[in-house]
C-alpha cells in the first residue's frame, strides 16, 4: 500500500484541453486524489504537437474525445479520454434556459442511453457522428433543413454551428467522468511503469546470464544478442543486431524452428569451432509464430557444471530413489492414478497427495519428480509436523548468521534454497502453522523467499508437492488452514487408497518385501498368507505390512523346515490363524444398526469363503442357513 502511495505521487498526469472549465474541475479533482498533474492549453490542432513537446516528463496524458486520436499518433506513453456520458448530456440539456423542443447533438463516437434522454426530458434529440471537417459542414447543413436551432457539441464543433447561424452550447464535463479518468491514468502509468521496470530488468537478466540468448522476431531478424553469446560464439553484437539470423548464423538451424513451430531441445551442435548444447523454441502470440529464443551454453561447462551439481545432490541426500516402476499394483484404481501422476508430472504446477498414514504418498511424490523435467535437480522433503514452529521455520527458509541465539556463524540456507530448480515434498502439510502458511503462500506466489534475520530477496524455482493424511477442505471451513493457500497447493491431486480398499495388492506386496529377504513365495504359502493378510484392516497401510513383513521374514529365515507360516504369522501380528474358530470383525461404531448388520455378514461371509475355498455347502452348514440363502445373500 505504502509503494502506491509513493508511486502515486511519483506518476505525473498532463490535461491537453482548450476548454477553460475542465482546466479548473481537472486541477481542483486532481489536489483532491494528491496527484503530481499540470495543464496544457491546446485545441484540437495544436494538441499533437504540444503533446510530443513533453517528452518522457509525462507518466499519462488525459484529454476529450477527438483530441485524443491526434495525440495518440505522436507519442508512446498512455492516453486517457475523458468520456462524455448520457448524465453529462442530460446536466448540459438543463442548464439551457428554455428547453427547446428539438437538440442535435453531435459527438465524435456514438453515445448510448440517447433514447432514455428524450423519454425523460421530452424532447427530440437528433444525434450526429463526425470525423472530418467535411462530415461537420454537412452534418450543419443537415441541422439548418431540420430547423434545429440548438447544437450540443465539443469546443471545436460549438465554435463552428454558432459561425453558421446555430446556438451551441458545450457539453458539461462532470466531476465522476474526470475522477474516473485520473485513476484509470494512474492504473495506465503504473502498469507502463512496471513494464518498463521490468523490460530493464529483463535487459540485466539477458545480460548477466552464463547462457547464451539470441531473440528473432517475425522476419528472422536479431533483436537479442547478449554478451554470453558473444563470448561463446565469439561473434560481437554489433554483428548480429538487425541482421538476418541466416546471414551471420546460417548452420545455428532457428529459421527452421520458426518455419515448422517445433520447439528443439538439447541440441548438440558446432558453431564456429565451438561445441554446444542448444534450445531453440518458437515464441507465440494468440498462436501466430513471432520469433524464436534461442540459448546455448558450452558442452565442457555444462559437463562440469553437471558433475558438481550431482556429485553435492548425493552429498546432500536430495535424491529421489523412488519411480513410477517401483509402485507395484494389480488394482485397477492406483493404475489410474499411476497414469494421472504421470500426466502430472509433464506440468510444473503444484500437486497434493491425499492419503492415509502409509499409503505411499512419498512414493507418488518421488515419482512425479523423476518424471518430471526437474529429474535433475534435487528432491527436498520435509515432514511438517516433526518439527515446532520456529525451528521449521529455519528449516524452510534459512537464516542469516547470528539471527539468534545457537544459529551458525555463517547462516544457513533453507530447504527452499537448496530444492532450488527442483522439488520440495512437504509432508504433513495440513499440520503447518498459521504463520508459516502465510510465507509459504509468499513463496507460491512470489517464487522468492527471505532468510530469517535477512534483508535480501532469494529466487527460488521450486514446484511444491504436498501430502496430507487430514481433509484439508474441512480444515479450510473450521479456519485452521488457509483457503488462498489450499487452492494454490490443490491445483493437480491424488487420493490414495488404503490398503484395506486394494486386497488384491496385500499379497503382491508381501511377496515383493520377501523376495528383497531373499524369500520367495510359492503357491502353498501364497494360500497361507493370503488366509491371513486379506481379512485384516491394515490401519497401517502399506508401512504396517512393511514392517510385519521385515518380523516375519526374521522368523522364517531362523524357523525350523516344518514350521508354517500361518504360526511364525500369528505371532508377528494380531490376525486370527486360519484354524481358529473365532474370528474379530469391525464395523465402525457410528454406522446405524442396519448398516453395521450389513456390514459384519459381508466380510463374515467373504472370510468364510476364503477359508473354506467357496465350498458353499461347507460355509453355508457353518452359518446354519441353506444354501439358497446363501446365494442370496451373496448376491
Amino acid at each position: 500500500m505504502l509503494d502506491n502511495l509513493v508511486l502515486k505521487k511519483h506518476i505525473s498526469i498532463v490535461l491537453i484541453t482548450s476548454r477553460p472549465d475542465l482546466i479548473n474541475n481537472f486541477s481542483r479533482i486532481a489536489k483532491q486524489e494528491d496527484i503530481n498533474y499540470s495543464v496544457v492549453f491546446a485545441g484540437f490542432d495544436e494538441a499533437g504537437s504540444e503533446a510530443e513537446k513533453l517528452g518522457t516528463t509525462a507518466d499519462a496524458i488525459l484529454s476529450l474525445i477527438g483530441t485524443d486520436e491526434q495525440i495518440r499518433k505522436v507519442v508512446d506513453i498512455p492516453v486517457i479520454t475523458i468520456p462524455y456520458t448520457s448524465f453529462d448530456v442530460m446536466h448540459t440539456i438543463y442548464s439551457i434556459e428554455n428547453i427547446p423542443a428539438k437538440i442535435a447533438l453531435i459527438t465524435y463516437k456514438k453515445m448510448h442511453g440517447v433514447k432514455d434522454i428524450q423519454k425523460m426530458v421530452g424532447i427530440t434529440i437528433f444525434e450526429y457522428r463526425y470525423e472530418s471537417q467535411q462530415d461537420l459542414s454537412e452534418i450543419i447543413e443537415e441541422i439548418k433543413r431540420r430547423n434545429i436551432e440548438f447544437v450540443i457539441a465539443g469546443m471545436k464543433v460549438v465554435d463552428f454551428a454558432i459561425k453558421n447561424g446555430l446556438k451551441g452550447i458545450l457539453r458539461y464535463c462532470g466531476d465522476e467522468a474526470i475522477r474516473h479518468s485520473i485513476h484509470e491514468a494512474i492504473h495506465l502509468a503504473r502498469v507502463r511503469r512496471k513494464e518498463r521496470n521490468l523490460a530493464a530488468r529483463i535487459k540485466v537478466v539477458f545480460d548477466s546470464l552464463a547462457e547464451g540468448v539470441i531473440v528473432t522476431d517475425e522476419k528472422n531478424t536479431v533483436v537479442v544478442y547478449n554478451p554470453a553469446a558473444e563470448k561463446i560464439l565469439k561473434i560481437s553484437q554489433h554483428q548480429v543486431i538487425d541482421q538476418d539470423i541466416q546471414t551471420v548464423l546460417p548452420n545455428i538451424k532457428i529459421d527452421r524452428v520458426f518455419k515448422n513451430g517445433q520447439p528443439e531441445l538439447n541440441d548438440l551442435q558446432e558453431i564456429n569451432g565451438v561445441h554446444i548444447a542448444s534450445n531453440r523454441i518458437p515464441v507465440l502470440l494468440d498462436g501466430t509464430r513471432i520469433g524464436v529464443v534461442t540459448t546455448f551454453e558450452n558442452v565442457t561447462k555444462i559437463q562440469q557444471l553437471e558433475e558438481l551439481i550431482r556429485n553435492k545432490n548425493h552429498t546432500k541426500g536430495f535424491i529421489a530413489k523412488n519411480k513410477f516402476d517401483h509402485i507395484l499394483s494389480s488394482d485397477p484404481h492406483v493404475q489410474e492414478l499411476k497414469e494421472l501422476a504421470k500426466l502430472y508430472a509433464t506440468t510444473d504446477s503444484s500437486v497434493i497427495i491425499h492419503g492415509e498414514s502409509g499409503t505411499g504418498k512419498e512414493l507418488f511424490a518421488q515419482s512425479i519428480h523423476n518424471a518430471s523435467k526437474r529429474v535433475n535437480g534435487p528432491f527436498v522433503a520435509v515432514n511438517c509436523a516433526a518439527l515446532p514452529e520456529t525451528l521449521l521455520e529455519s528449516e524452510l527458509f534459512g537464516y542469516e548468521g547470528g539471527s539468534f541465539t545457537g544459529a551458525r556463524k555463517d547462516g544457513k540456507p533453507g530447504l527452499f534454497e537448496l530444492a532450488h530448480n527442483g522439488t520440495i515434498f512437504l509432508d504433513e502439510i495440513g499440520e503447518m502453522p498459521n504463520s508459516l502458511q502465510a510465507r509459504l503462500l509468499r513463496v507460491l506466489q512470489e517464487k522468492e523467499i527471505m532468510r530469517i534475520g535477512g534483508n535480501k530477496i532469494i529466487p527460488v524455482n521450486i514446484r511444491i508437492i504436498s501430502a496430507t493424511n487430514v481433509n484439508l477442505a474441512r480444515k479450510v471451513e473450521q479456519g485452521e488452514f488457509r483457503k488462498d493457500l489450499y487452492y494454490r497447493l490443490n491445483v493437480f491431486n491424488i487420493e490414495l487408497p488404503p490398503l484395506r480398499d486394494r486386497k488384491q495388492d496385500i499379497i503382491l506386496l508381501a511377496a515383493d518385501f520377501l523376495k528383497e529377504r531373499g524369500i520367495y513365495v510359492n503357491e502353498k504359502y501364497s494360500k497361507e498368507l493370503k488366509l491371513l493378510l486379506i481379512h485384516y484392516d491394515w490401519p497401517g497401510n502399506i508401512r504396517e505390512l512393511y514392517n510385519i513383513v521385515e518380523r516375519l521374514s526374521l522368523l522364517i529365515i531362523n524357523a525350523p523346515p516344518e514350521e508354517n507360516w500361518d504360526n511364525m504369522l500369528k505371532k508377528v501380528m494380531r490376525v486370527p490363524s486360519s484354524y481358529e474358530e473365532e474370528v474379530n470383525i469391525k464395523v465402525k461404531s457410528e454406522e446405524a444398526l442396519k448398516t453395521a448388520v450389513h456390514t459384519f455378514e459381508n466380510k463374515y461371509i467373504t472370510l468364510l469363503l476364503t477359508r473354506y475355498e467357496h465350498d458353499y455347502e461347507k460355509v453355508a452348514q457353518k452359518l446354519g442357513i441353506s444354501r439358497t440363502t446363501l446365494w442370496r445373500k451373496i448376491k
